[in-house]
């Protein structure tokens, strides 16, 4: 946004949409009103899905992971606009760089910004639940009180960077995905177009975080074997494993992608899987919070039912439910167990 705002010049010999028409590729070509109505829709269902799981993680906010999983479940809505609903949107009416250049330069910006925002969130909070398996010492150490308000306002100051000063990611409906050369399958004059910042950042999600996760795993398997009878909390860590696979495996894919894709010619389809990966890795936590975290499953269960039985008296709340309206306030009276709790499925 430096060069957008601040550097006409450099924008102008960057981003010129004067040596061509882009109409010289036809409109049908360049639609694909498939593909952009199923990122839309998914991502839509996505939205809709997530916002009583937000509700949900909000009653649990005295626990400083739930903290981080409130925190990057904003970042993710947010980015789920772009990555899903704006690029099928675009897909649709066949939008290319030049069709809408500020539009499509703002929110590319935008998208790589939450991008760069929610992944290093993704980074700390997975580090957080290592600390917390590893000693509750050192996780109140470092992440209790206003100490956790601290991991969450690097995230933000470094997407704000990203949006600010480096170059964005920019929609073309040739391939249905984001490329940093804004003239692609129209013009190529040798000009390079690069973002380190975005390639040493993906390339990091891609090691960084499956490195946490296998020393999540190690430390995990160690614990077990000490522990033959595990409590409680050691069988919620097992599933927390399941949770930090199924989504660092569609982080990781998107990343990869993304990566190779601005240097390599990919195939189409590697295209279409890099950007329906990306909808993913911001859309799929509340189907893994749904599907595996008991805790936020209860409460939305609870949010959802609980009218309708109030209406309907064919719907019953069963009675283990019905008195848990004030679960989550006291989540740390009830042990220190309730500190290991089931991960967001939003560590990718």
């Amino acid at each position: 946004m430096e060069v957008f705002f601040f550097e006409p010049i450099e924008y102008e010999r960057l981003y010129n949409c004067s040596s061509y028409n882009i109409d010289q590729i036809p409109l049908e070509k360049r639609q694909n009103l498939v593909i952009g109505t199923i990122f839309m829709a998914i991502s839509i269902i996505l939205e809709i899905l997530y916002v009583p799981c937000m509700i949900a993680i909000r009653k649990h906010m005295d626990n400083t992971c739930y903290m981080l999983m409130f925190y990057i479940s904003i970042t993710d809505m947010m980015c789920l606009l772009m990555c899903g609903i704006v690029t099928g949107y675009l897909a649709i009416v066949g939008a290319v760089f030049c069709s809408a250049p500020s539009f499509i330069y703002i929110f590319g910006a935008y998208g790589f910004a939450l991008w760069a925002t929610e992944t290093t969130a993704e980074m700390f909070l997975a580090i957080n639940r290592c600390v917390e398996l590893c000693s509750t010492w050192l996780a109140e150490l470092l992440f209790y009180g206003k100490r956790i308000y601290l991991w969450m306002v690097f995230p933000t100051v470094y997407g704000l960077y990203a949006f600010i000063f480096t170059e964005p990611i920019l929609f073309s409906g040739l391939h249905i995905t984001w490329f940093l050369n804004p003239h692609i399958g129209y013009l190529n004059d040798g000009t390079i177009y690069r973002n380190d910042f975005q390639s040493v950042h993906d390339v990091l999600v891609v090691t960084v975080l499956p490195g946490i996760y296998l020393l999540f795993a190690l430390i995990l398997f160690v614990k077990s074997g000490i522990i033959k009878d595990g409590p409680p909390s050691m069988v919620s860590q097992k599933k927390i494993f399941v949770q930090i696979v199924l989504i660092s495996s569609v982080n990781a894919i998107a990343s990869g992608i993304y990566v190779v894709m601005q240097f390599v010619p990919l195939s189409e389809f590697l295209l279409i899987a890099g950007q329906f990966c990306w909808i993913l890795a911001h859309g799929i936590p509340p189907i893994i919070y749904l599907a595996f975290n008991k805790t936020v499953r209860r409460d939305v269960y609870i949010m959802l039912v609980r009218p309708l039985a109030m209406v309907l008296p064919c719907i019953t709340v069963p009675p283990e439910l019905s008195a848990t309206q004030n679960f989550g306030s006291n989540s740390r009276v009830a042990g220190a167990g309730t500190r290991i709790v089931p991960i967001s499925s939003t560590v990718q």
